[in-house]
């Protein structure tokens, strides 16, 4: 069966079904907008800052992630963005793509790319990578009721390359799973047992697999301009427990609350790089580009705390 053509969003991409219309975890540059202006915030930092908190997961109620492996895939889960955004590109509109308006033609090299270059520094750091480019590529061929965002796939070209791609992931993974000791004979749903609880390698990568999740999701809080979700999860306070989520909450543009709280300090900060341009169309994608790379990297700090949300 093509991965692809399975009708539903499945118990492990549940924290990528959007939780308000019109909002999903696709990535690409983020185009956070602050008054008349284009703040751009390039994928990879997001993810670094994705890894910087992961660091700080792990209090009375939550454990860490499991290793610095884990931490390193979370810090990598989108390392392959460079390829993007050291050349990015526009809209429909002209305008800067914005992270809720990844294509096929630019999502998947990257998706790929990301994996490769994870895989390449740490295997286990490169399976949870994998399993997240994977993610996205299902999660952008479902049939999740996002506007806009589902991929038209009745191109067989297309569908090819969604295959090939889908492909590509689970045999990478398989030879990720070889190396690190890992059952390749059990069945698996996009690379995850979907039964893990006789296998602690498997209920460690899930386990993982969903702090993963969970980061990308906060992150992509902090820098877009509204946070895209009032739930993250699900996620599990330890290895093997029963799934929870969080409330996430906006109430400033550099505040983020959420509870509940899952680090091990009563707050964190974090630096977000960005490059400032007009909120302006611009002509064609060399302009676009111009105007990008003459932009000097700037920094926003914002702050999450724990906050108690009805």
């Amino acid at each position: 069966m093509e991965l692809h053509s399975l009708p539903f969003v499945p118990t492990s991409l549940r924290a990528f079904v959007p939780l308000t219309p019109g909002h999903c975890t696709l990535p690409t540059m983020i185009r956070r907008q602050v008054d008349t202006e284009y703040w751009l915030i390039a994928q990879d930092d997001h993810a670094k800052i994705a890894g910087e908190l992961a660091r700080n997961i792990g209090n009375s109620r939550f454990v860490g992630p499991s290793s610095p492996s884990a931490i390193l895939g979370i810090t990598l889960h989108d390392c392959g963005w460079p390829i993007h955004d050291e050349h990015p590109t526009l809209n429909q509109q002209r305008l800067p793509r914005d992270v809720f308006e990844s294509t096929r033609e630019v999502g998947l090299p990257v998706w790929e790319a990301s994996a490769e270059r994870a895989a390449a520094q740490d295997a286990y750091a490169g399976l949870l990578v994998s399993l997240h480019s994977l993610a996205l590529s299902v999660f952008a061929t479902s049939s999740a009721p996002i506007s806009g965002q589902r991929w038209d796939l009745s191109d067989p070209r297309a569908r090819f390359e969604v295959n090939r791609f889908q492909h590509g992931m689970i045999e990478l993974q398989e030879g990720l799973r070889e190396r690190l000791g890992m059952r390749t004979d059990r069945p698996l749903k996009y690379g995850l047992c979907e039964d893990p609880v006789d296998d602690p390698l498997e209920q460690k990568l899930l386990f993982d697999f969903r702090w993963l999740q969970a980061m990308d999701q906060i992150s992509l809080s902090v820098c877009c301009t509204k946070t895209p979700f009032s739930r993250i999860g699900p996620i599990l306070p330890k290895p093997g427990a029963a799934p929870q989520t969080l409330k996430v909450a906006r109430p400033s543009d550099t505040q983020l609350w959420l509870d509940p709280w899952p680090f091990d300090v009563p707050q964190i900060s974090v630096q977000v790089p960005f490059r400032r341009l007009s909120d302006q169309r611009f002509a064609d994608e060399q302009q676009f580009r111009a105007a990008y790379g003459a932009a000097q990297v700037e920094q926003f700090t914002a702050t999450l705390t724990a906050h108690t949300i009805a």
